[in-house]
């Protein structure tokens, strides 16, 4: 128990110094207590807290093993997606840590911290955080301090787009598992995360591996919304294998146990999935059916990957006149957001949406390879989404092949068919 928990609770109590200190010893010495400028007796502390009444129930506030305990269910929370009850315990928690000294505990509810702020779409925030202290996570031996931090960053990482180093620092922190004895949750979310990230870069035989031992953990402890979200990405998987079958079959079974809990945002996720798997199949109609459904089943930037679905289907179907509601309840939902979310997820939009409202009103958007050649192309190259710079690399060489400048179009050409070889796809 330290001094600045003495001041935290006179101040509250509204009570000054020479009150606290009367009968007990020097307002002077009582003033080094509170600066924590020397050590104190248990048998003067024990009075000083009797006098601010601070009984057992108080001190257990300032339990630095029970404060570790509360981040651990702060931790949990995140991992579960309950936001709401995060932000009112890291509330709690942060006015509590201002008087620990610990500096392994403050780190750790940091670190923890960030997560949230990635997940609220503070990314600025959040890698600020992880920044702070990455310098005490490196210099000291803590291993679980360092599985968290590892982490977090990977999140960092894979938000921008860097899935393979994500996928490294993952499997650092899978290492130091076998000596932590770790919830089984923070265990589960490891795999769920190595499953998403392996899913990124292509490695569909991990992805399934990963997502087969979470579904299994999440299953036996009745975890059906985490189960939910592993059958999704497992349906992805065999999406992208082509066993549409099996595919549908995991998409089914997420679903069931979405209505099952009530989990909306879960049900949006699926129709957009299943929405998906129409288009591959051809059936363009049933995906704007289905992608309409997800949309109405969101809220904000999280209804824009349906708009782009939907767009997608239409300019397929040659429907131009049906592109433009969408493409300006896009722009509008962006202009919404503002500058409070500028991370790549939500940004691509404004690129994609840039390009299908020259689709729909070709010849109102001056000359379209320029837009093309110096803002979409080189926005898709620097994140390395290379299926989108396959899209539109290609459709600017067509573009220049039509207009017989052969030299670009042969060099738009050739950067779309270096985007197929890194997404390792057959030619």
């Amino acid at each position: 128990m330290n001094g600045k928990i003495l001041k935290y609770h006179r101040l509250k109590q509204r009570k000054k110094q020479g009150e606290v200190a009367k009968g007990i010893c020097s307002i002077s010495y009582y003033s080094k207590i509170e600066n924590d400028q020397i050590d104190v007796g248990n048998e003067l502390m024990e009075q000083l807290l009797e006098r601010l009444e601070i009984h057992d129930t108080v001190k257990a506030v300032h339990d630095e093993k029970k404060l570790k305990e509360r981040i651990h269910q702060m931790n949990e929370l995140i991992i579960d997606r309950e936001l709401d009850e995060s932000e009112n315990l890291s509330n709690v928690l942060h006015d509590q840590l201002q008087y620990v000294q610990n500096p392994h505990l403050i780190v750790f509810f940091e670190i923890i911290l960030a997560r949230f702020r990635f997940l609220r779409g503070e990314h600025a925030s959040g890698q600020a955080l992880l920044e702070k202290n990455e310098s005490f996570v490196k210099e000291i031996e803590d291993a679980e301090l360092k599985f968290h931090f590892l982490k977090m960053k990977s999140v960092y990482h894979f938000l921008n787009q860097q899935a393979e180093t994500a996928i490294v620092l993952l499997k650092e922190a899978d290492g130091l598992r076998a000596s932590l004895h770790l919830p089984h949750k923070d265990v589960v979310d490891l795999y769920y995360m190595l499953g998403v990230c392996s899913y990124r870069v292509k490695d569909i035989n991990a992805s399934m591996y990963y997502m087969k031992e979470a579904v299994r953990v999440y299953d036996s402890n009745y975890d059906y919304q985490r189960s939910g979200d592993c059958r999704l990405m497992l349906g992805l998987c065999y999406k992208g294998i082509g066993q549409y079958e099996s595919a549908e079959k995991q998409y089914e079974l997420a679903m069931k146990l979405a209505k099952n809990i009530q989990h909306k945002q879960l049900e949006g996720k699926v129709l957009q999935a299943k929405g998906e798997l129409f288009s591959a199949r051809g059936l363009s109609l049933e995906a704007i059916t289905v992608f309409q459904m997800s949309y109405r089943l969101r809220k904000g930037t999280d209804r824009l990957i349906c708009i782009r679905s939907i767009l997608k289907e239409f300019h397929k179907m040659g429907q131009y006149s049906e592109l433009l509601s969408w493409i300006d309840h896009g722009f509008e939902i962006l202009k919404e957001a503002g500058t409070k979310t500028r991370s790549f997820l939500v940004e691509q939009y404004r690129y994609h949406f840039t390009y299908y409202r020259h689709i729909a009103t070709p010849g109102e958007n001056g000359d379209f390879e320029d837009i093309l050649k110096d803002e979409i192309v080189p926005f898709f190259e620097k994140h390395e989404r290379y299926e989108d710079v396959h899209i539109y690399a290609k459709d600017l060489a067509e573009r220049y092949e039509r207009k017989q400048h052969h030299r670009k179009a042969a060099m738009y050409y050739k950067k779309a068919v270096k985007a197929l070889e890194v997404m390792n796809y057959e030619i």
